[in-house]
């Protein structure tokens, strides 16, 4: 399994796995895509440069979560509960929906929340890359919840 993107002029516009390692892209993506696949790896990788949030076509919601969300440091985690008091809302569900249509997942860190008891909850790119991520960032996981 690895990752890849689609992009524009070095922006990223949508992080998806593959299973074929040959994937076919622009020679302008490949940058990016070992960018992503390195972060997979365990390597802290930045991506400020290759966001740009108008190209992403969000509501004004989901701009204001996945903001929030990217704030959030390499190892650290923060609950639904939490990033939605951090932007003024009650709506976590919400907050869940938005993260599900984050298009730049790993870029923006979504894999970094979870549910306020601590359990692994959804992730469009799969609840195991997610548990690998975490891991990779030093948290320990069992039965799909963060005990450290």
């Amino acid at each position: 399994m690895m990752l890849s993107c689609s992009c524009r002029e070095n922006k990223l516009l949508k992080v998806f796995l593959v299973n074929d390692s040959n994937n076919q892209q622009s020679k302008e993506c490949s940058e990016l895509k070992s960018k992503l696949n390195s972060f997979l790896n365990g390597e802290k990788v930045d991506f400020k440069e290759n966001i740009d949030w108008n190209l992403l076509n969000l509501t004004n919601f989901q701009k204001k979560v996945l903001l929030e969300t990217y704030k959030i440091p390499y190892g650290e985690i923060k609950t639904y509960k939490e990033i939605a008091n951090a932007i003024n809302s009650r709506a976590y569900r919400a907050v869940g929906n938005a993260l599900n249509k984050n298009p730049i997942a790993i870029a923006i860190p979504c894999h970094r929340v979870i549910g306020s008891n601590r359990r692994l909850t959804g992730f469009e790119l799969g609840l195991e890359l997610k548990k690998q991520l975490l891991i990779n960032e030093g948290h320990e996981i069992v039965k799909d919840k963060l005990i450290k």
